[in-house]
């Protein structure tokens, strides 16, 4: 029961971040938003961290790589998110990061020895291509002709985090869940922040309450909760069960910013979305079932990789 009400609790968080970054993004440049998210989140694992007092990772290999995974998953991803929500819907955002495990299965085929590429696989990768490409070039919503390659510059991200999640699954598995957060969240500090002095006004950051409340939330219940969370139930869950978090965040999305935001939805949306989700189904459920390979997290909506934002 507590499992389910904690995956109850992932799939509206992770659906809700991509909402919440487009409310914040009203009141703030980009980087600087996501800098000030992950500082909130950074505070409190510390706090988590120096209460609990577990090791820390010995050795300038496993320090390289963390610090490679902070770039990717917490710079890099989460700099695309902030900067392309500025140009696409909530919706749209949640729905292209849910190729995250597209990306993962690619990438685990050729690092993972224990997660090889099958039939099944390769057609659910196809499927899933193919709904990405829809929503990138016919299901956009309302996206304006200058913005075309916003949809695909958002590709960039769900690619960045999977990039991330192989490498902690081969190289970082073994070292504390809270430590390993706290290290990547604050090298994604150290990566956004100068991004954000260098390219962003910090004026043009309003200091209200809304802004300050996305802020804190998604430090808060995006970021510190949802990581936690993700790490308990990755112990306790199959791949198979965790995946179907990804069914769901999107729909979250696409409710929250029509209910929200009054953003429209077009039929090409849908159909995009529906294969992106058939895909998910055959790479991560009917390509593996049988199978207990535990599952490594995303950005957020997967943010979610597995679907992950976010």
């Amino acid at each position: 029961m507590t499992n389910i009400l904690l995956i109850a609790s992932l799939c509206f968080i992770w659906g809700a971040t991509w909402v919440v970054i487009k409310i914040g993004l009203s009141e703030s440049p980009p980087f600087y938003g996501a800098a000030f998210r992950f500082i909130v989140a950074v505070g409190i694992l510390a706090a988590i961290v120096w209460h609990r007092r577990p090791s820390w990772p010995r050795g300038r290999s496993l320090w390289g790589w963390m610090v490679l995974c902070g770039v990717l998953m917490y710079g890099g991803s989460y700099a695309v998110v902030y900067f392309t929500e500025q140009y696409i819907d909530a919706a749209l955002a949640a729905i292209l990061f849910a190729s995250f495990p597209f990306f993962v299965a690619l990438m685990a085929h050729f690092y993972l020895p224990a997660e090889r590429l099958n039939p099944l696989k390769v057609v659910g990768l196809i499927v899933g291509f193919a709904g990405v490409v829809v929503l990138s070039t016919h299901g956009a919503m309302e996206l304006s002709a200058s913005a075309w390659w916003a949809p695909w510059l958002m590709l960039i991200s769900p690619l960045a985090s999977a990039a991330s999640s192989v490498i902690v699954k081969k190289h970082l598995t073994k070292e504390d869940p809270f430590v390993l957060n706290l290290i990547q969240m604050s090298v994604g500090v150290l990566w956004l922040l100068p991004m954000a002095i260098f390219a962003e006004d910090i004026t043009a950051f309003h200091w209200s309450a809304k802004s300050i409340g996305a802020v804190v939330a998604l430090g808060t219940f995006g970021s510190a909760f949802a990581f936690v969370t993700m790490y308990h139930l990755m112990k306790t869950m199959t791949a198979s069960g965790l995946s179907l978090i990804a069914f769901v965040t999107p729909g979250v999305a696409a409710i929250l910013g029509w209910l929200i935001l009054k953003e429209t939805v077009t039929w090409q949306t849908g159909a995009g979305a529906a294969l992106v989700l058939v895909g998910i189904y055959i790479v991560n459920i009917l390509a593996v079932r049988g199978r207990t390979i535990p599952l490594e997290p995303a950005v957020e909506a997967i943010d979610c990789q597995d679907t992950k934002p976010q």
